[in-house]
């Protein structure tokens, strides 16, 4: 008996390997990875990216727009997440899909519950970063360790790097300009916002602007209600919204007319086709998303065409695998 166990421990350490996590963990995981689980929408995102193919399961499905932007991923079985609000994944569904590895955001409440519910099923989990942008190049690092694909993280890197550092090497033209203040309208009304610290105000930041509101978070989930009051005092100089039913009634709503914003029709519509530029979730659609407020805002600041980059951005961020149906 003991030369049995013996026997399956070798055979069981020749086919495994240890990776250390964002956190210090050292973990064991499979010598080769092929089905991942990402346990929040972010983190699904990001890995859709670097290869749809490594998707095990879905947090939410993708819609008919979305389908051909995401290859193999679109069929792939619908478990839920760790999304907040007291959302979970199906764990009947998720185990029996026997992923690899499941990869979780480290600052997740109630983490360590987690982390024994898939230690019982021998799934190993890595944690992950996933604060800023700038965890995005940690994320496809993370990915080329799994497995062995290096040149498709370094690209992926390389341009997050490069839309990071553009407001950088605008400085010294954002001096000449006036400081941009915006007003990040969510919800059907308008009212719902975000406040200083939140991460999915980072687009923002990355494009050389300021918040108009002066408030602070009630929560990580964000979306905080705001008086319509308070909005009118903040007077923004532009308003960015997430909902189209908003912009097109903004022009023709009096409580809304005194606004600067309104009255110069500085009001603008985040992209959202196939995923949204800037929140919703926060995902690598951010690093267009920062080029898109940059344009919005400073119209003539840059000699880069943003349908150009655009194009660039959607042939190396959804590049169509061997597996894809078209």
């Amino acid at each position: 008996m003991r030369v049995i166990v013996f026997i399956f421990f070798i055979v069981f350490s020749l086919d495994a390997r240890t990776i250390t996590d964002d956190y210090g963990r050292v973990v064991k995981v499979p010598k080769h990875i092929t089905k991942i689980y990402a346990a929040s929408p972010p983190i699904s995102m990001s890995l859709l990216a670097f290869n749809p193919d490594l998707l095990v399961a879905l947090n939410s499905p993708f819609n008919e727009i979305q389908k051909k932007f995401v290859g193999s991923a679109y069929d792939k079985p619908v478990v839920g997440g760790f999304m907040g609000q007291g959302n979970t994944p199906n764990f009947e569904i998720l185990i029996s899909l026997k992923p690899d590895v499941v990869v979780m955001w480290g600052r997740m409440s109630g983490y360590e519950k987690i982390l024994d519910k898939f230690k019982k099923f021998n799934i190993p989990v890595i944690l992950v970063k996933n604060d800023t942008i700038y965890d995005l190049i940690s994320q496809f690092g993370l990915y080329a360790k799994l497995t062995g694909d290096e040149a498709r993280a370094n690209e992926l890197i390389a341009y997050t790097k490069e839309s990071l550092n553009l407001v950088e090497q605008m400085q010294g033209e954002l001096a000449k300009q006036k400081p941009i203040r915006y007003y990040f309208a969510e919800g059907v009304d308008g009212q719902y916002s975000e406040c200083e610290g939140s991460f999915h105000l980072e687009p923002f930041k990355y494009a050389g602007a300021k918040n108009a509101l002066d408030c602070k978070m009630s929560s990580n989930y964000g979306m905080e209600k705001i008086s319509l009051e308070t909005i009118l005092l903040s007077d923004p100089d532009v308003i960015v919204a997430m909902e189209k039913s908003f912009v097109e009634s903004i022009y023709d709503n009096p409580q809304w007319s005194t606004l600067r914003a309104v009255k110069e029709k500085k009001v603008f519509l985040v992209p959202s086709s196939p995923f949204n530029y800037i929140s919703r979730p926060p995902s690598f659609m951010r690093l267009l998303g920062i080029r898109w407020l940059i344009d919005s805002f400073y119209p003539t600041l840059r000699a880069n065409s943003f349908l150009d980059e655009k194009e660039e951005f959607f042939k190396l961020f959804f590049v169509q695998r061997k597996t894809d149906a078209n």
